[in-house]
């Protein structure tokens, strides 16, 4: 029997990339979004346009999805929500997005059926608190949600991601969104074998990065930036991002590749595994993949 997949914010830029991935892999695919693609969606999607931070949407989202998915022993939620217009649209949008997927659970796993999540999540949760942004706490904070719920499936702690042509990386990021769609499609994949909920800090080799800076140009940078998101900016995602970048740009070399969570050091991972209990499996030192059936490539 075919495999239902719901992919909730499926016109983000992360989601439109995953849905063509699912329909070539013959998912029966459902695609919550507040905006639906205009331009090249696949076909056979069933759209449903709601907006995950109402409450009376989501009632009408799990509701539709139910009765969608009747016939179906196994449904896989693919959480990659995520509204960057401002901070308090962020937080919102993640809340939003972890009560469907609690109620999706409540609906689907019933014991006659199984209900797993992959959730795309980032290496910002791995960040202490001098570099850390409040996008990578509302991120944190939803994947151990996620992982002491007991909920079947993954969250994949991607590197930064950005659109570039086949010469290479630009502006910092280690995967294409296309990668990165590969990598969700793979863990929805390995989904249906699952016994618990898994960190996976995915392998990745992040690009090297240049600090021109002196450090007195770096100081005065790092303070006006950090007062310019308290302050000015208090609601922009990108201030607070420039802000904890500045304050790694302060960090002596020796010690960036310990506490860089851009480079998903393998001694952060492990703390923050310590620190929240959580079962964590680093690619680069066990060896583990994703998907049983062999990986997909970009």
């Amino acid at each position: 029997m075919k495999r239902a997949v719901i992919v909730l914010g499926a016109s983000g830029r992360l989601g439109c990339r995953v849905l063509p991935v699912l329909a070539e892999s013959g998912f029966d695919i459902a695609a919550v979004t507040r905006t639906p693609l205009t331009v090249g969606p696949p076909q056979d999607v069933r759209w449903i346009t709601a907006d995950v931070t109402l409450e009376e949407d989501r009632t009408r989202i799990v509701a539709t999805l139910e009765a969608w998915a009747a016939g179906h022993d196994h449904i896989c939620v693919v959480d990659t929500v995520l509204d960057r217009r401002g901070v308090a649209a962020m937080r919102r949008s993640i809340q939003g997005a972890t009560s469907v997927v609690f109620a999706l659970r409540e609906r689907f796993g019933d014991g006659r059926r199984t209900c797993a999540l992959v959730a795309a999540s980032t290496t910002a949760v791995l960040a202490s608190f001098l570099y850390q942004t409040p996008y990578g706490l509302a991120k944190r904070r939803q994947v151990i949600t996620y992982a002491r719920a007991g909920i079947l499936g993954a969250a994949l702690l991607l590197p930064q991601l950005a659109q570039w042509p086949s010469t290479g990386p630009v502006d910092g990021a280690a995967w294409s969104f296309e990668q990165a769609a590969c990598r969700v499609v793979e863990a929805v994949l390995a989904a249906p074998w699952r016994s618990s909920f898994a960190v996976y800090a995915l392998d990745f080799a992040a690009p090297a990065t240049k600090d021109e800076d002196t450090p007195l140009s770096a100081a005065s940078t790092a303070v006006l930036t950090h007062l310019h998101s308290l302050i000015l900016s208090r609601d922009c995602m990108q201030a607070h991002r420039a802000a904890a970048r500045s304050r790694l740009r302060l960090t002596p070399q020796r010690l960036r590749g310990r506490v860089d969570h851009h480079l998903a050091p393998v001694g952060l991972v492990r703390r923050f595994a310590e620190r929240y209990h959580l079962s964590i499996i680093d690619e680069r030192t066990a060896g583990s993949s994703l998907n049983r059936r062999g990986p997909l490539h970009a």
